[in-house]
């Protein structure tokens, strides 16, 4: 399946008609999109749910767009859409979870071989409070640095991992595709449109940004991402249709569903 090419502007209106898919139910996005964070929560106590749950995402992924897809046919939005991937393409969808599983954790052990012992430094400083000597201040700083350098190094690596994955889960839903096709379309995809997905990313990060402060005060550091889910997961879904539909991506107005 050939990707085509947008320009970068298209990333903020990705962005723009995920809010409009949103808007049409919004109650219930709310609604799944919490109790996959409650699940997340809850199984992060038991190892190997918890690992099936990552293995079992693209499944939740494909099932929520499938739900953009019901309400962009002027459909409803209805619950069980979260369980649509586990009845078409289950056992490809989970290959991806595992590709992504495996790619994460090899990812991780790179950060943390190249940070060192830095990474023990920093998490025992911030743990006993600022630092009380200018030698321990000295050592916090130097220990940040060699932390934000394989975090950097880690980011890097991600990188093409995460544009392999973007849209393979709608690519194995949608159109069938193998695994290995589909995260290979994904990946030219991304590479083609480097600018949109830039602008795509920025904007999160931005929301990200500004969501932060409430999840610190919570304690729950993840909770700023999933807060934009509701709109980045139908975003995910317009940018798919932008790109691999020939531009037949959700209409921006909220006033009757497209074609």
């Amino acid at each position: 399946m050939e990707p085509r090419t947008v320009t970068a502007a298209q990333g903020w209106i990705w962005i723009k008609q995920g809010f409009a898919i949103f808007r049409r139910s919004p109650a219930v996005w709310l609604a799944m999109l919490f109790a996959l964070y409650f699940a997340t929560k809850l199984l992060a106590f038991i190892p190997l749910l918890a690992i099936a749950f990552i293995l079992f995402m693209p499944l939740f992924i494909a099932g929520l767009a499938d739900g953009c897809r019901e309400l962009e046919r002027g459909g409803a939005l209805v619950a069980g859409h979260l369980l649509c991937g586990f009845r078409h393409n289950a056992a490809q969808l989970v290959t991806i979870g595992g590709i992504s599983l495996v790619g994460n954790l090899g990812i991780m052990m790179i950060v943390v071989g190249l940070s060192g012992d830095a990474m023990s430094v920093m998490t025992k400083a911030m743990t006993a409070g600022p630092p009380g000597t200018p030698q321990a201040l000295e050592e916090m700083r130097t220990a940040a640095q060699s932390v934000g350098r394989a975090l950097l190094v880690g980011m890097l690596v991600s990188l093409p991992l995460v544009m392999a994955l973007w849209f393979a889960p709608l690519l194995v839903y949608f159109h069938d595709q193998s695994p290995l096709a589909a995260m290979k379309s994904s990946l030219i995809a991304c590479f083609r449109n480097a600018g949109a997905m830039l602008v795509f990313g920025l904007a999160i990060f931005a929301g990200m940004f500004l969501a932060m402060p409430f999840s610190m005060a919570l304690k729950q550091y993840d909770l700023a991402l999933w807060l934009l889910a509701p709109v980045a997961l139908p975003a995910l879904y317009a940018s798919y249709k932008d790109i691999f539909l020939a531009g037949a991506a959700p209409q921006e107005s909220t006033d009757s569903p497209a074609d």
